[in-house]
């Protein structure tokens, strides 16, 4: 009976020994397949969140892109104006020519001509100089001629004044103010022969392209 009772015992610890090693193995291989999808289901988090950066990074370049052409686009067709800061700065760099008499002109019908014509003659008229309200003018185009024959009419800022020094002195330093600012502005080639001082200003079709600070900047080239 004690030999049988011993064997039974030994069979009991056998057993339980064997039962215990074979669910420390089966946590083990349950552990390890646990570690291995953690493994997998985080290199796949990686994956998928280095794409979708990737994805937004492509997006936010093509947004950038788009922002500057719409702003290129902007800048070509922005009217030209003069801020206020731009009026002062016109009047302080032209003031020690007043009071020099000066005439503003704009085509007749173009409103973007016509008020930026007005910022001018306000910045002369800041200046301290003698400034007739801005006019209207038109240049008519001829008709009947061949195609090429008649040149297109001119853009941009002419500024002319007769034969004296003091209004050729003015214009000149008034074409040269403007083109600082970043407008198309020009000395005319021909000059008048009124005996008055006086300098004219002909604020001509918006040129193509940026003008102002939006010229300056670079923006639109």
């Amino acid at each position: 009976m004690g030999h049988r009772m011993k064997m039974a015992f030994l069979i009991l610890v056998a057993t339980v020994a064997l039962v215990m090693s074979l669910g420390w193995m089966f946590s083990w291989n349950a552990g390890r397949r646990k570690d291995e999808a953690l493994i997998k289901y985080q290199l796949e988090a990686k994956q998928a969140i280095a794409e979708a950066n990737k994805a937004t990074s492509i997006a936010n370049e093509q947004a950038a892109a788009a922002n500057l052409e719409l702003t290129r686009l902007q800048a070509k067709m922005l009217p030209r104006r003069l801020t206020k800061a731009q009026q002062e700065t016109l009047a302080s760099d032209v003031g020690s020519l007043a009071p020099q008499s000066a005439s503003v002109w704009y085509g007749a019908g173009d409103k973007e001509s016509e008020n930026f014509s007005w910022d001018i003659a306000s910045a002369l008229n800041a200046a301290g100089w003698k400034v007739f309200s801005p006019a209207s003018t038109a240049t008519l185009a001829q008709s009947g001629k061949p195609f090429g024959s008649i040149p297109r009419l001119q853009t941009g800022v002419v500024v002319s004044s007769n034969k004296d020094g003091p209004s050729m002195k003015a214009a000149d330093a008034l074409a040269t103010e403007l083109s600082a600012l970043g407008f198309d502005a020009r000395k005319a080639a021909e000059i008048g022969n009124g005996r008055e001082s006086l300098v004219v200003v002909t604020v001509q079709a918006r040129p193509d392209g940026a003008q102002g600070e939006m010229k300056l900047n670079a923006v639109g080239r």
